[in-house]
């Protein structure tokens, strides 16, 4: 296959993945308004029951009245909900069609990463259009695999691929760049590969992070007012309480952190082998220390002084906008030793 073709097909299957992504974005949304109208269902059959039982003891009448089980009150060892639809044997559910949808248009976004790397005899990051491309990818494979080691997690499958999704359309509309060579600072360097690779995984585990954080305090929100009824209380019924979001969210985030110590550390040595030193605060560098020192605040401060709740999501979403700001800004809009990421 030639370059070209090899470019032509990277693109078609990049626009194929994310007309996949949306058939799963319907599944996720049928998936959710089932959720609402089973709890919805169980809440009406509940109320029955308890009138039925009250006119009984009324009328002196004797026996046991049954009273059906929620079934999004079923939960695991680990406290995730059950979702008895997805084992009922009626077939495949839409939440596990939203799965297989978004299991093939990942097939189809990694072939069209390495079919991008193919045309272009390089790693596929060396632009925003290519950050944007692998970034996405490896946050929707780390989505897959956590659904792999736990079904109940399929229930983040809507807030997980729709900012992807989102990601992916400005990509191809605003950002897209014909597939090139690098330029000859970038070339020959097996740091950068290094580098660019720990940054893609980390941020993809600050953006899951942040998902579930942002979920904490949706959930937290509807604990401090009590038993709430609606489709959002149906939705937030299938997920954990709020400490145990909280909780998974920091085990995200420091296993990022980790790895964006080692973007820290790969960066400086790539820059001692392109530009002959370690540091020498260009804007892309400095934010990426500040992104760095605010996530060691927001661990350090829960894991010693005890900054739960709330308090640690906003910390946290404070670190995953300094990222957010860092990939937008920085790159399109400051100039600097790796304006080489921005749009030209």
């Amino acid at each position: 296959m030639s370059d070209q073709l090899s470019a032509q097909v990277s693109d078609l299957l990049f626009i194929v993945a994310i007309a996949v992504y949306v058939l799963a974005m319907v599944g996720f949304a049928a998936d959710l308004a089932g959720s609402a109208q089973r709890a919805s269902d169980a809440r009406l059959a509940r109320r029955d029951a308890a009138r039925v039982a009250a006119g009984a003891r009324s009328s002196g009448a004797s026996g046991a009245v049954a009273v059906l089980d929620r079934d999004d009150d079923r939960a695991d060892a680990a406290g995730f909900p059950v979702d008895a639809s997805a084992s009922d044997g009626r077939g495949m559910t839409a939440g596990w069609f939203a799965m297989a949808m978004t299991g093939a248009a990942a097939l189809a976004h990694v072939i069209a990463v390495v079919l991008r790397g193919v045309a272009t005899h390089r790693v596929p990051w060396s632009n925003m259009y290519e950050f944007a491309m692998t970034g996405s990818a490896m946050v929707i494979v780390i989505f897959l695999l956590l659904v792999w080691q736990r079904r109940d997690m399929r229930v983040l499958g809507t807030f997980v691929v729709a900012p992807m999704l989102i990601l992916m359309m400005v990509a191809q509309r605003m950002w897209y760049i014909p597939a090139a060579q690098l330029p000859p600072s970038l070339q020959n360097s097996h740091w950068l590969v290094i580098h660019v690779l720990v940054a893609i995984a980390s941020s993809a585990l600050f953006t899951i992070g942040a998902v579930v954080s942002v979920l904490q305090l949706v959930q937290a929100r509807r604990e401090r007012r009590g038993t709430a009824t609606g489709r959002l209380a149906a939705v937030m019924d299938r997920l954990p309480a709020s400490t145990e979001l909280e909780a998974f969210a920091f085990r995200i985030h420091a296993i990022g952190f980790v790895l964006w110590t080692f973007t820290l550390i790969f960066g400086s040595i790539w820059a001692s082998t392109a530009w002959g030193r370690y540091w020498g605060w260009d804007p892309k560098e400095v934010w990426t220390f500040v992104i760095w020192v605010v996530y060691a605040a927001y661990l350090h401060a829960r894991a010693t002084v005890g900054f739960r709740g709330s308090r640690a999501a906003w910390f946290s979403l404070v670190g995953f906008a300094c990222v957010i700001f860092n990939f937008t800004i920085v790159n399109t809009v400051i100039n600097g030793l790796h304006s080489y990421s921005g749009l030209t």
